[in-house]
């Protein structure tokens, strides 16, 4: 194959770095945005062009995209300042639109998330604009609709620990398309390299199987080798864990406007639009995950807490 150039955007990221890792025994040519360069390895920064800044930096934006044959593109969380999550949102996008179409970027590659089809699920359809929007300034652009992270059940370690619990605002027999982040990264990873495809994709990105939370928790019971229940909350009551946690509020609020959202598409079935196939879905199964990746951060806090 060519050697392609290709722009990463969030290379330290779950999803970025396993982009990079899979692209540093290439002959790409790689361009790396990093806010902060120095969470690089040696060997990534001696291998990449690496240019400090961030996505809402239009110039450097300009700079990073200048040149490339591929970017792959995706809009970070909000930084606890930004007034409007949305707002913020939707302007990046149409930022990062027009400076790839400035820069005339021939194939870009956007993370987009499950669920971004509706126009009620808070953040998740703002992805759904930017869909369009980059769609609309770009004549090469897949968009993947990634599944729920399987990453986020770190954040319920804790509450394993001392409860036995996870909690979440979907219903209990809802099932959810989740995935591992590196099988996200993998799929970004065939097209960004692939130079043969024209026009514009929308390609979902799950794991071998969409489970309900009742499934997750019995997985988790299984493999952390202790009781794990799920317990139902309302999206306020995780808003204001949130605001108890220091989240700032605009913040918070707009976690329980995307989960009972969320929930809402769940419950009637019409959440995803994109069928699960042997094509949109990765190898990673949640079990597998759970104990390559949660079982050690589990034991590691147990040990901690004693």
């Amino acid at each position: 194959e060519p050697a392609m150039r290709i722009l990463v955007t969030t290379p330290t990221g779950h999803i970025g770095s396993r982009i990079v890792d899979r692209l540093l025994p290439s002959s790409h040519d790689l361009v790396l945005l990093a806010r902060d360069p120095a969470k690089l390895s040696d060997a990534i920064r001696s291998r990449a062009t690496v240019i400090q800044g961030s996505l809402d930096d239009t110039s450097t934006m300009e700079t990073a995209l200048t040149g490339v044959d591929a970017a792959f593109l995706l809009i970070p969380p909000p930084a606890p300042s930004i007034p409007h999550w949305r707002n913020w949102q939707e302007a990046l996008g149409q930022s990062l639109a027009s400076s790839a179409a400035q820069a005339s970027v021939p194939r870009t590659v956007f993370l987009s998330s499950t669920g971004s089809q509706h126009d009620d699920i808070a953040t998740v359809s703002g992805l759904g604009v930017i869909e369009k929007a980059l769609d609309a300034a770009l004549p090469n652009v897949v968009s993947i609709r990634a599944g729920y992270f399987m990453e986020n059940f770190f954040n319920s370690l804790g509450t394993i620990s001392a409860q036995g619990a996870i909690y979440g605002v979907f219903a209990p027999e809802a099932p959810l398309p989740v995935v591992a982040t590196h099988d996200i990264g993998d799929v970004a990873v065939r097209w960004l390299t692939d130079a043969s495809w024209t026009g514009h994709h929308i390609v979902a990105s799950h794991g071998p199987d969409a489970l309900t939370h009742a499934q997750l928790a019995a997985i988790l019971t299984n493999v952390l080798e202790r009781d794990v229940n799920y317990v139902q909350i309302p999206a306020a009551a995780y808003r204001d864990a949130l605001l108890g946690a220091g989240v700032p509020p605009l913040i918070a609020y707009g976690y329980e406007e995307l989960l009972s959202g969320a929930s809402r598409h769940m419950d009637a079935g019409d959440y995803s639009a994109e069928p699960l196939t042997a094509d949109s879905s990765g190898p990673t199964s949640f079990e597998t995950f759970a104990r390559l990746s949660l079982l050690p951060a589990y034991r590691l806090q147990a040990t901690a807490a004693a």
